[in-house]
Formats: structure tokens, sequence, C-alpha cells
């Protein structure tokens, strides 16, 4: 979480900054825009399984310019978590899709072709829930904790969002991308077990100790397609 904070604050300072900067005089030259569609893969993902071992997924991403400043952009993932604490232990597993539209806020100067973009997404899920074991304290602290063995999957999950993005994508080779954003998400409806609350979403996070609002963040590499320029 604090991670995303100071990632938030920086994006925030480097836009203020942008706006500010005075353009650079070009004499009526006009540079062309490259349209064409851009895929990459999220790296956090993929370095979270590597260090976690009770994940595993991964996130395709994907835009597509349709105005100078304006793009569809979508992110597909898998994520299954396997996690054991003190007081319960389960098991999530599922893909989830997510789609909307960013929108550059950075003034490229001259054939530059960077972004800050603000960016907007629904997402939606569908996924299982593996309940193992949980655990119900007593309120006098001379009895034993209850422990309840389930193991029951509950399965045909569902779970729609709203997410809000704030990110940057840099040019760092011709038509090679670096990604990084942060991710404010709110949820709309979900699917829950019976007699019970879903304790991960994949896309959306965990919710067991957030309720409805979940954070999450995106660094990674994306390819630009050339199509046409105009």
């Amino acid at each position: 979480m604090k991670y995303v904070i100071n990632l938030l604050f920086l994006l925030i300072g480097t836009i203020a900054l942008a706006q500010q900067a005075e353009p650079v005089a070009v004499d009526s030259v006009n540079y062309k825009r490259t349209y064409g569609l851009r895929v990459g893969i999220d790296a956090a993902s993929l370095i979270r399984t590597v260090i976690d071992p009770e994940y595993n997924g991964f996130q395709l991403l994907g835009d597509y310019r349709i105005k100078d400043r304006l793009y569809i952009a979508g992110e597909l993932g898998n994520e299954n978590i396997n996690r054991n604490s003190d007081r319960i232990d389960f098991k999530t597993s599922g893909s989830y899709f997510k789609a909307g539209i960013d929108y550059n806020l950075y003034q490229n100067w001259l054939d530059m072709d960077n972004m800050i973009y603000f960016g907007a997404r629904l997402g939606a899920a569908n996924f299982s829930q593996t309940l193992q074991r949980y655990d119900i304290a007593q309120d006098n602290a001379y009895f034993p904790v209850v422990t309840n063995i389930v193991d029951r999957e509950f399965s045909g999950l569902t779970a729609l969002w709203l997410e809000i993005q704030l990110g940057i994508k840099v040019e760092v080779l011709p038509n090679l991308y670096m990604i990084a954003n942060m991710q404010v998400k709110r949820m709309l409806t979900e699917k829950t077990p019976d007699n019970f609350d879903n304790l991960y979403v994949p896309g959306f996070g965990r919710t067991y100790d957030t309720g409805e609002i979940g954070v999450g963040y995106t660094y990674g590499i994306m390819y630009r397609i050339p199509f046409f320029k105009k």
C-alpha cells in the first residue's frame, strides 16, 4: 500500500511538471503519430509468481490508439492463490478481463510518443474458491480456539468492478515501451459462496480486509505493432 501511495504522488508530480514546461518551437513542422496495436506482459505478476510460493499468475496488456491522445485498452489475466494463515486457509483460482480507455495527459514534444495517462476500466472475473479451514475464536480466553475443517470448493463465482488507473508508458526503443501504473478499484457486484464471503477475486485482489475497495499496480513491457501514421 505504501508503494502504491508513493507511486501516485510521483505520477501526479510528473504530470504537474509536464504541464508547466514550455513547448519547443518546431517552426510549424507537423509530426505524424503512429497508430497500431500495442501488446505486452505484466512483469509484476511474473515476479510475484517467482518469489511468492502461494501465488501463480500472469497478465497480458494491450491498447490501440483511436485518436491522438485517446486509446482503447484492456488487460487479460489468470491468478491462482493458495493462502495459509493463522486463522484461515483457502484457495482461489480464476481468470479476469478488464476493458476501457486510456487518455494521455502529456503533451509530447516533436516526435516523442510517451504517455502520462488516466485510465478507466470495467473489470470482470470468473473464479472458484476452496475453503479449507477456518478458526473461531472464543470470547473467553480460557477456552481453546475452535478449528473447522471444511475443504469445500465453490465454483461459478463472478465479480464485476470499476477501476481507475494513473500511469506512464515510456518509449525506450522504437515501438518498445516500459509501463507502470497504480489502480484504485470499487467492487460493483459479486457472487459469493453460500454462508461465506469471497476472500480473493482474480484481477481485483483480496477482499477479506478491504471491503469493496481494492488497490493494485502494474509494471511491465509493451511492444507496438505499427499500422500507419497520420
